[in-house]
């Protein structure tokens, strides 16, 4: 939480911010991914009408699973910001940014730029090949062609030829 009162007394002036933000766990695609605790870092400052414009930056640990071989896995989330939280605008607004009383909640701020900057998918490692099949005391990558027995369209490889498959 910013302590935003004597930011809105002196508009136009710069105050520096250093905070750690908790975040809840969040189910994306079907994986629950957690958070360390957020930090924060920047300016904020109070325009004439009380909206605060917060500047800086976040980095945050997020942990979650590998989309290939499902092991755990994490991932540094860092990102800039610079936004308006409206004085006393509408909290329930998706589009925007608000707060009321003396205090601007940072929750939904970092939330949002953490989302906005985590990766498409976790990978324990580059490079990694996802779930093995052991066959004959050697990890072998799971592939179609391995499995041609269970692949539903098996009876085209034949019409195909070997080169194609």
């Amino acid at each position: 939480m910013l302590d935003v009162a004597e930011c809105t007394r002196n508009p136009g002036t710069q105050y520096r911010f250093e905070e750690e933000q908790a975040i809840a766990p969040q189910r994306i695609t079907g994986d629950e991914i957690t958070f360390d605790p957020v930090r924060m870092q920047g300016y904020f400052e109070a325009d004439e009408d009380g909206n605060v414009t917060v500047d800086g930056s976040l980095a945050v640990l997020a942990h979650g699973h590998c989309a290939n071989c499902l092991s755990e896995t994490e991932s540094m989330v860092e990102g800039s910001f610079r936004e308006t939280f409206m004085r006393d605008g509408d909290p329930e607004d998706d589009e925007i940014f608000s707060y009321s009383g003396h205090e601007v909640s940072l929750e939904k701020l970092a939330l949002t730029y953490i989302m906005l900057n985590l990766p498409m998918r976790f990978l324990c490692r580059e490079g990694c090949v996802g779930l093995l099949t052991y066959a004959q005391g050697q990890a072998e990558p799971l592939t179609q062609k391995d499995e041609s027995g269970r692949f539903p369209f098996a009876g085209l490889k034949d019409l195909l030829g070997e080169d194609h498959v």
